[in-house]
């Protein structure tokens, strides 16, 4: 019972508190009533004396932490150590204190929540194991927008792709059969207050690239010239969302190149040196597969610090009597011209 006051979901309350805070009830009933606010005279706590043993009661109490340690020197510290991620939280309760000397308030709710709180801090995976699932997925800007009611997802849990405008990104729990929406940043199950902590999170779960998880094919004389990008045949074009991506093609490939992701398991690069890349990847976006994202592609530079710069158009020019070149349109209007 004592996580459910302060989750909106009681699911984890066996495997986050194991006493159920004994000393929390005991300690309570004196000098305030059973349920509701504080009574009107003295505060209950005037110092750290009474309220760091309770606090430290009801953490030790949750099967998260493994031990508290006061602070000798300030009654309203504690240090917290978590028993498997092996974490030690600063717990301070200057605050909780400030609060429980006010009017009209709840002792257990404040200090329920306040517990709450730095469990979450402490190992947010096993209090909501479910942001462990969180990852990103990119998809059609067109498709998202004309998304059912059912399906339709609110601004602020959509985010842009790097260099490509045509292309929207979010956040998505997938459970290894399937992935699933999340249309409310406050689901009970995650914990957040927002979409930006969702979006980070979602961010953060996908270190294909920090794992060594990224491989590069480039086609052999019976392939497509172009090089593709291979992750795990599902998340490859969330790859480009890793701030990390052209830091890693920079070590792969070291020369401009023009990047598409025309569905959501393809990530394909065509040097603009490569003339027969160039026409493979052209031929590659004229049809759509299931699950396609865009035709467009954008423009990297070649160096680990250049960002994706999404391209107006791009053609190839010159054959027989003229050079040979790439002509690349930016959005931006700026127009390169490659040899070939």
């Amino acid at each position: 019972p004592i996580a459910c006051s302060a989750f909106s979901s009681c699911r984890m309350k066996s495997s986050i508190f194991t006493r159920a805070g004994v000393g929390l009830g005991l300690l309570l009933s004196v000098g305030v009533r059973a349920t509701g606010a504080q009574d009107t005279g003295a505060p209950l706590f005037e110092d750290g004396r009474m309220l760091r043993p309770l606090v430290q009661d009801v953490l030790e109490s949750s099967a998260l932490v493994e031990r508290c340690e006061p602070d000798p020197s300030d009654s309203l510290r504690m240090f917290c150590l978590f028993d498997e991620t092996g974490q030690t939280v600063d717990v301070r309760m200057n605050g909780l204190l400030a609060r429980l000397q006010g009017l009209q308030v709840d002792p257990r709710a404040e200090i329920l929540t306040f517990a709450n709180d730095v469990l979450i801090q402490g190992d947010p995976d096993r209090v909501f194991p479910e942001r462990a699932r969180l990852r990103p997925i990119v998809r059609a800007r067109s498709d998202v927008e004309r998304a059912s009611d059912e399906e339709r997802l609110p601004a602020d849990a959509l985010f842009s792709v790097p260099g490509f405008p045509e292309a929207v990104a979010f956040a998505v729990r997938d459970d290894a059969n399937t992935v699933h929406l999340i249309r409310s940043a406050d689901d009970p199950s995650l914990g957040y207050a927002d979409f930006s902590q969702i979006i980070t999170r979602a961010l953060s779960n996908a270190p294909w690239i920090r794992q060594g998880l990224v491989g590069l094919a480039c086609g052999s004389s019976s392939e497509p010239q172009y090089c593709r990008v291979t992750v795990d045949q599902f998340y490859e074009s969330s790859l480009v969302l890793d701030a990390q991506f052209t830091s890693w093609l920079a070590s792969q490939v070291r020369e401009p190149c023009l990047i598409a992701i025309p569905a959501r398991d393809e990530v394909l690069i065509a040097p603009l040196s490569n003339r027969q890349a160039l026409v493979d990847l052209e031929a590659r976006l004229k049809y759509e597969r299931p699950f396609a994202i865009t035709r467009k592609t954008a423009f990297w530079n070649g160096t680990a610090s250049a960002p994706l710069e999404p391209v107006q158009k791009w053609s190839l020019r010159g054959g027989l009597l003229l050079p040979a070149r790439a002509v690349v349109r930016k959005e931006n209007g700026e127009v390169l011209s490659f040899d070939l």
